[in-house]
């Protein structure tokens, strides 16, 4: 596993907290799914989710707004609650693909003359085996109904229906 640009690490982990998740999971080299409890000496994390998975009753509706969170197409169900501080992380990570800027595009650098093969890539694509997806404080929740890549929208909505995020 490792760090690349389309890691999201903004959930309020600090820099020992990463490196010792990134130390952790070093050798993964596949999708997974991790919840660990970070050992005291590294301190805790902020946790926005309220509800029974977190050991708080079911976020009522009359307390809920919605509202789109970061650069998210969909609303999240959101509550005026302060973050908890927690001891859990969940890391998910996993393959990436992208598109290669060294070279043509075809796997190729330089005119088709004098074209040497790409060594970053196959083809014109660079395919990681496993990068940081994210990493956030608290267990793993389901994914939000109305994201659009949702695989189970009945547990989603299930879950979501009792749960909520700080809005902070």
């Amino acid at each position: 596993m490792k760090k690349h640009k389309a890691s999201h690490f903004d959930h309020g982990l600090n820099d020992a907290q990463v490196d010792f998740l990134m130390k952790r999971f070093a050798e993964k080299q596949e999708f997974f799914i991790a919840t660990v409890e970070l050992p005291e000496e590294l301190g805790t994390v902020p946790c926005g989710l309220h509800g029974p998975l977190t050991g708080g009753a079911p976020v009522e509706e009359s307390d809920v707004t919605y509202a789109k969170r970061g650069t998210r197409a969909w609303s999240s169900r959101l509550v005026d609650r302060p973050k908890q501080q927690v001891r859990t992380v969940t890391v998910i990570a996993g393959p990436h693909e992208e598109k290669c800027e060294r070279c043509d595009g075809e796997g190729q650098i330089g005119s088709w003359k004098a074209a040497i093969p790409c060594e970053s890539c196959t083809n014109g694509t660079i395919k990681h085996p496993c990068i940081v997806y994210t990493m956030y404080g608290g267990p793993l929740a389901p994914q939000e109904p109305e994201d659009p890549g949702c695989k189970d929208v009945i547990a989603g909505r299930q879950f979501w229906t009792v749960h909520a995020l700080s809005r902070e």
